[in-house]
């Protein structure tokens, strides 16, 4: 993980290889404040031994020098071995700069420094202080015992210590302890907090934990002010004890002067460091929520070192995750603003190209809401209805842009609202191709509309508003409409030249014995394509008839089994090179309620096609049977149950089932939902393509379902197709089997 160029700049100006190690100056600043009061410290000792000789002065002064500088020099030994992580990270940031500045590169390897290194030099930081404060303070305690027991043998005739002065000079290694620990701990900690700051960014960018014994603020103030209430107290009582325990010696009033002035200023110095310490972070936590007041964001703010594992520590990391928290949720914000607006722009560009789509299809298009007012209309639409500009109709209600009075259906009656396709969608339902009729008053003529309509709903399902689109099929009406005269006309003018050949050929053929074989097939051949050119006639003029819907069926009792053998007979003639074979139900012969032309034209269209997709010596089965009327209201399967015998019982309603079954090129799965539809083909362009109108399967349909039946088809590729349909039984037929 990389170190930001902030946090490493921060470590005592890495860049500059000539900076002074950072031990050398903290050793300078720790005794160098300390040795004033060093130099105080041993005639404070000599008044409180009685020490009046000047021979035996500077032997005891020479010796505490010697004991001084011992002392000192282990001292120093101790920190700069206990700073030693600190000066490894130091070194390692100096040998791995990195340049700072908007776009800088990195100059070395720019590498983190190792983890190991990091939480050494964090332990150094926090526990050096207290730690090494402790030993310092020990070591002034415990300075003066040898030099107190040298001192007898310096000067062998002293008077014995006695107890007074044993008391004082107690009192006054407590003082020294007591005024040592604060002293010491309030420099180091000064000098060693911006370490130990620095130190907590990078652990802190790294992930890590620091490591160090804390010490809440409560213990540290009490024991400090203990401390500074016990040095003084302590170091007046010594110097009392010690100057009334032998005659009074000269120079009292000077060296009580002097040891006033080192209580005086010993205190204030202690203070003033601890004030420092704990002064500069409360410092830097209110200088950066100051600028977050003043600025209201929180981007590029410095994270506030942690010098103290205290509660002034705990306020700094809060203040530093709480800053976390707010550039993370700065940064999710202004995510979120850039990715709204682009949304708001992709929106803004797809309702742009959706207008333009809108208003360029050929289709009207209107919208409303939920209470039925117009929230959208193209300019189809406009053109449709013969409207203005789109603003004057927004917030009109529907059944207002509509016009009740220009609607109509197909047959002749007016519009209500309720049955507006709109308003139908707003009560939920869907409404698809239906037709309508919309008077045009400005052209003098009629438009006839196919409209489809939904419901626009919720997520949850609830319906929000309705969509309609409107499309003017007039041109296709009218078309249809010349269509239509124009089929009708041309098969009425086919059917006098088709009967006049077949006529003649029939003649021809019957009453003209001599005729070579070769002459009569051509007869039977202009026969058999005047009965084709005639039922091709008889499609057309049907397809006219149910396109006006003047299609008429008449009904009449039809043996079933009569017609289908009747029809299979004259398709077998002229399917010679194919088998036609027909299976009749003979213990219950159907009687229908048909017409009998319709029928014989129904399954003449299905043998035709039947004959026409079979390979040559391929078999067409026909058969007809009785079963029982499906109860739902999609074709029922077609397997070997349909045609069971259930003779045994009579089931309350029968009908009869018809089956054309071929070996021929089946329908392709993808072009089987259209295979009823008129003039479609299912192999056009293949090479199964054997020519046809595709309007047989169309008429099948429709004159089946005018007699109450059904018609279906099972089919598979290459492999055959089975086409069903389904007659009800006349009521003159008997509802039991025939025995």
């Amino acid at each position: 993980m990389a170190i930001s160029r902030a946090a490493w700049a921060r470590i005592w100006n890495p860049g500059r290889a000539r900076t002074p190690s950072f031990t050398p100056r903290v050793v300078a600043y720790a005794f160098g404040i300390e040795l004033p009061y060093s130099l105080l410290v041993p005639v404070a000792h000599l008044r409180l031994l009685g020490v009046v000789d000047s021979t035996v002065q500077a032997r005891t002064l020479g010796l505490i020098g010697l004991m001084y500088l011992v002392k000192t020099g282990g001292l120093i030994a101790l920190l700069v071995h206990m700073l030693r992580p600190i000066e490894h990270l130091r070194r390692y940031a100096v040998a791995h700069p990195l340049q700072t500045g908007a776009g800088a590169e990195e100059t070395g390897s720019g590498a983190a420094p190792p983890e190991d290194l990091v939480l050494a030099a964090a332990s150094a930081a926090y526990n050096t202080p207290l730690a090494f404060a402790t030993v310092w303070a020990v070591s002034w305690a415990l300075l003066y015992l040898p030099v107190t027991v040298a001192y007898y043998f310096i000067a062998p005739d002293q008077s014995p210590l006695g107890v007074q002065r044993g008391v004082a000079l107690a009192l006054f290694a407590l003082a020294l302890f007591a005024a040592a620990l604060p002293l010491a701990y309030s420099i180091l900690g000064r000098l060693l907090a911006p370490a130990a700051g620095v130190i907590s960014l990078i652990a802190r960018e790294r992930g890590l934990s620091v490591p160090g014994k804390g010490y809440t603020l409560a213990v540290r103030l009490v024991i400090l002010g203990a401390c500074l209430a016990i040095a003084p107290t302590s170091w007046m009582a010594a110097m009392v004890l010690g100057e009334t325990a032998g005659p009074a010696k000269p120079g009292l009033k000077l060296t009580l002067a002097i040891f006033s002035m080192v209580a005086v200023t010993w205190a204030p110095v202690c203070a003033g460091f601890l004030a420092g310490a704990l002064a500069g972070p409360l410092q830097q936590v209110a200088a950066v929520i100051q600028k977050i007041v003043q600025r209201g964001e929180v981007d590029r703010l410095e994270r506030i070192p942690v010098y103290f594992k205290d509660e002034i520590g705990a306020l700094a990391g809060g203040v530093n995750a709480m800053v976390d928290r707010l550039e993370e949720s700065s940064r999710r914000t202004r995510s979120y603003l850039a990715e709204r607006e682009r949304l708001l722009q992709d929106a803004a560009q797809r309702a742009a190209q959706l207008g333009a789509v809108l208003d360029n299809l050929v289709e009207g298009v209107f919208a409303c809401d939920r209470q039925g007012r117009l929230t959208m209309i193209n300019a189809s639409g406009l053109r449709l209805l013969g409207l203005s500009g789109r603003s004057e109709q927004a917030g009109r209600t529907v059944e207002e842009v509509m016009d009740l009075g220009r609607v109509r259906h197909s047959d002749g009656r007016a519009f209500t609202r309720d049955e507006l396709p709109m308003v139908r969608a707003l009560a939920g339902e869907t409404i698809v191709q239906e037709e309508q009729v919309l008077a045009d008053g400005r052209a003098g003529r009629d438009v006839f509309l196919r409209t489809s309509a939904a419901p626009i709903r919720s997520e949850g399902g609830a319906v929000l508003g309705a969509v309609a689109v409107a499309r003017d099929v007039t041109e296709l009406m009218e078309l249809d409409l010349v269509k239509d005269q124009f089929i009708r006309v041309g098969a009425h003018e086919l059917k006098t030249p088709v009967a006049i050949m077949k006529g003649y050929a029939l003649a021809l053929l019957r009453n003209t014995t001599d005729v070579p074989a070769p002459r009569r097939k051509m007869l039977e051949a202009i026969d058999r394509g005047a009965d084709r050119i005639n039922r091709i006639v008889d499609d057309l003029l049907a397809i006219s008839q149910v396109s006006l819907d003047v299609l008429h069926v008449s009904e009449e009792d039809v043996d079933l089994n009569g017609l289908v053998q009747e029809t299979v007979d004259r398709v077998a003639k002229s399917a010679s090179r194919h088998r036609v074979r027909l299976t009749l139900d003979a213990e219950r012969p159907p009687v229908v309620r048909a017409d009998p032309e319709r029928l014989r034209q129904v399954l003449a269209s299905l043998l035709d096609n039947a004959v026409k997709y079979s390979p040559d010596g391929g078999d067409v089965d026909v058969r007809v049977a009785v079963a029982e009327r499906a109860r739902v209201s999609s074709p029922p399967s077609c397997d070997a149950a349909l045609f069971s015998s259930q003779r045994h019982g009579a089931p309350p309603r029968f009908e009869a089932v018809v089956s054309v079954r071929d070996e021929g090129v089946g329908i392709p799965a993808h072009k089987q939902e259209r295979i009823f539809e008129r003039f479609f083909r299912a192999h056009t362009d293949t090479r199964h393509d054997y020519g046809g109108m595709g309007i047989g399967l169309f008429l099948a349909k429709d004159m089946i379902t005018r007699h109450g039946g059904r018609i279906w088809f099972e089919s598979e590729e290459e492999r055959g197709s089975t086409f069903y349909f389904t007659l009800p039984l006349s009521s003159e037929a008997p509802a039991a089997d025939r025995r």
